[in-house]
């Protein structure tokens, strides 16, 4: 797992065998599967995607994370 800074964000980048459990709670989230990315917002006891259509690069699920947070890109 790799957390970065994205405008004042935390995100967690999660690779093959890492766990949303070991993310903050509040932070944002983006997991890799099948070619395609997937945002998600995590929670006390679940992440919620925050788009529903995968994407098919990291910068385009950070730019979503920036969109629905407000967040000038």
């Amino acid at each position: 797992m790799k957390t970065i800074n994205y405008r004042g964000t935390p995100v967690y980048i999660l690779y093959e065998n890492d766990m949303l459990t070991e993310c903050t709670h509040g932070s944002c989230a983006i997991i890799k599967d099948s070619g395609f990315y997937l945002a998600t917002h995590v929670g006390h006891k679940e992440a919620r995607a925050i788009h529903i259509d995968p994407v098919s690069t990291l910068k385009d699920a950070l730019d979503i994370i920036a969109e629905r947070r407000g967040i000038f890109v």
